[in-house]
């Protein structure tokens, strides 16, 4: 995100920041990866469970992450996981699967904002997501050529000379704190080495690990096997309409639900853009962006490298990810845009409706492979779809333990309960949720002594004074 003033920024976007995101549409687009549909998406019970230790609203990767480590801690957890669609109908089910960390974008900015010690945690944390992501697959016996996650090589190829530069600084400076990753990070700026990652009309690229992934069916399979437990029920078509708290010891708080009202001792926001609903203390802090996505055919000769590679396509304004099918037919899964027509033309930023399409991307998104790749000139739009994500004002996001001052609910003893939060990933969950569900499972449990050398503890803290220094106007000013 590049500074930018507010003055050309319209009020009435300002204002839909804060507004309630309400809940997810009936009728959202159809993604490419949610076909064929899980045996389970629809999955309800025939009658709510009166009560549960744990439950979590949302079904997404932070969800379905934070329920099997909770039972990975203590198997005797009956869980309850509540779902306003189908199951891995939001933003998990619609995103690129680009499991992709952006140090050299972020890092300068994240020391700047937060200093040296929590930018390199951070960093950390985001760049352990490939690693667990691998080995999550591998448990799952999914790993290999048919497999839900691969490790390929990150191409970024920069289509500004202003960008390019300052890119090749940022790069810098950040191996200047992690001189370890300097060979997995390398800048390329020859015609030849251009060529040969399928770039045309770039400045420059830089390479370095990643990861592809098909969410939905990844997280499908964890799910699966939680179910298959007995100790997490799936309601589907089964939205959260509103949480209170108790006088009971053993079951502070009740979620209300059109189908009836569950006692429980923890309630889990994974709600991610949506979570404000339920929170209007986050309303103007979280707000929902509508993303767009494409799956495009390519021409006879454009290089099938998705078995190995995906990219990125950074412009003046934005970027665009990149990854490709790993078999015979090569197409791309390409996905970004946003405000590549201007701030006059979006209609993206505050947006919680799916089941529209974004014409503003998508005018972009038909000419990338033309304009970035060798070969690219006649590639074509089979499918596309969009989806909601959910930013914060700050860029990081929330996992924590509610205090009152966010629920607007008097706080319970730690050892009788509590309401929690786990959302805000900044359009890079596939880097944030799946260790923040680790992360908050053990914070659960009462076992945060056991993540506080990992996990950026107090950067994804949800303080007071850390809403408190968050307005729309700031936000907005952020891109």
């Amino acid at each position: 995100m590049g500074e930018a003033g507010t003055s050309k920024i319209p009020a009435e976007l300002i204002s839909k920041l804060s507004a309630d995101p309400g809940t997810p549409v009936p009728d959202p687009t159809v993604s490419f990866w949610q076909e064929p549909v899980l045996p389970f998406a629809d999955q309800q019970s025939p009658t709510l469970a009166e009560s549960a230790d744990v439950v979590i609203l949302g079904s997404g990767i932070t969800a379905i992450s934070t329920a099997q480590h909770l039972l990975r801690l203590d198997a005797s957890l009956k869980i309850v996981i509540l779902e306003a669609r189908r199951v891995l109908s939001g933003a998990t089910g619609r995103n690129g699967g680009h499991i992709k960390a952006v140090p050299v974008a972020d890092y300068m900015q994240l020391k700047k904002q937060l200093g040296r010690e929590s930018a390199m945690k951070i960093t950390r944390f985001r760049l352990a997501h490939l690693d667990a992501f691998v080995k999550e697959a591998e448990l799952l016996g999914e790993a290999g050529e048919a497999g839900l996650v691969r490790r390929v090589e990150a191409c970024s190829g920069y289509y500004d000379k202003a960008a390019w530069e300052t890119a090749k600084s940022n790069r810098e400076g950040w191996l200047q704190d992690f001189p370890e990753e300097r060979e997995r990070w390398t800048i390329h700026e020859q015609d030849s080495e251009l060529k040969e990652m399928g770039l045309v009309n770039a400045y420059g690229a830089l390479r370095g690990p990643a990861g592809a992934a098909w969410p939905y069916r990844f997280v499908g399979a964890v799910l699966s096997q939680l179910l298959a437990t007995g100790q997490v029920m799936l309601e589907t078509h089964t939205p959260a309409t509103g949480v209170r708290r108790t006088t009971t010891a053993s079951h502070p708080y009740q979620v209300e639900t059109r189908r009836g009202i569950i006692s429980t001792k923890h309630v889990v926001h994974c709600t991610n853009a949506f979570a404000a609903h339920l929170l209007p203390a986050l309303r103007g802090k979280l707000y929902p962006l509508r993303g767009q996505m494409t799956v495009q055919s390519v021409p006879d000769d454009f290089p099938r490298s998705g078995a190995k590679r995906s990219w990125s396509t950074i412009w003046a304004r934005g970027f665009d990810y990149i990854t490709q099918s790993p078999g015979p037919d090569g197409s791309l899964y390409l996905g970004g845009g946003l405000l590549q027509g201007g701030w006059e033309r979006d209609r993206d930023i505050g947006n919680t409706d799916d089941s529209q399409l974004s014409a503003q991307c998508l005018e972009h998104l038909e000419q990338v492979p033309g304009k970035a790749f060798l070969h690219g000139q006649g590639a074509q739009i089979d499918k596309k779809w969009t989806g909601i994500m959910g930013f914060t004002g700050d860029d990081l996001p929330f996992v924590d333990r509610l205090a009152s001052h966010v629920s607007g609910r008097e706080e319970c003893e730690a050892g009788s309960g509590g309401e929690w939060i786990a959302a805000g990933f900044n359009g890079y969950g596939m880097v944030h949720s799946w260790l923040s569900g680790k992360a908050l499972a053990s914070m659960i449990q009462g076992r945060e002594d056991e993540i506080l050398d990992w996990f950026p503890r107090e950067e994804f803290a949800c303080t007071e004074k850390r809403l408190q220094g968050m307005t729309p106007e700031g936000a907005l000013s952020r891109w």
